[in-house]
């Protein structure tokens, strides 16, 4: 869960950083629009049922972390900051809680003896 928030902090701290480290486009919009998606797919990955949506931070991570080069970022501060939080959420995303709940099974968890193939049923 800690990895979670970390994530969450991080990524809000992407959507906010053009207006606090003064920088523009392209890494102005490529902050703003790859820090709202980190954080809300890990504040969703807070809950044990999806969990598996952390490793949408695992791309977005990496884009991070290489696209300042690939968009030609101006700005020192702007590719520090970034390549920072690709780096967080690249690692954070390996840090996940084990499931405590089971959540699968379909109808056979609501019907249980139904929904059965049985080979002694004429």
């Amino acid at each position: 869960m800690i990895a979670r928030v970390v994530a969450i902090v991080v990524g809000v701290w992407l959507m906010f950083a053009p207006a606090v480290l003064d920088y523009g486009d392209p890494a102005q919009s490529n902050d703003r629009i790859f820090g709202p998606i980190a954080a809300a797919a890990s504040f969703v990955a807070l809950w044990e049922i999806a969990r598996a949506l952390r490793w949408v931070t695992l791309p977005i991570g990496i884009w991070l972390i290489v696209s300042p080069w690939l968009l030609g970022y101006d700005d020192g501060s702007a590719s520090v900051s970034t390549i920072v939080v690709g780096i967080v959420l690249t690692v954070t995303t390996f840090f996940g809680a084990t499931l405590t709940n089971r959540f699968d099974g379909g109808w056979m968890t609501v019907m249980p003896g139904r929904g059965r193939w049985r080979a002694d049923t004429g």
